[in-house]
């Protein structure tokens, strides 16, 4: 079983500075790299949807700090 940390919850993103949010994001895609790199080689099998849900949640995750660090630009 794959085992992942929780990206941090939105509501604390929001209280983040710039520099805060550009680290996580450096972090984010540096686990989402790790991720795929583990990337199993049977697509149906159960670590196979494990390691979907987990990069998923990762892509996620990096979509909502783009997003806020797009709203510090305007």
């Amino acid at each position: 079983m794959i085992e992942f940390k929780k990206p941090q919850e939105e509501k604390f993103l929001e209280d983040m500075t710039r520099q805060e949010l550009e680290a996580y994001l450096q972090e984010l895609e540096q686990r989402l790299q790790e991720l795929d790199e583990r990337e199993p080689k049977r697509m149906g099998s159960e670590a196979y949807e494990e390691w979907a849900d987990e990069h998923e949640v990762l892509e996620d995750a990096i979509d909502e700090v783009r997003e806020l660090l797009d709203e510090m630009e305007d």
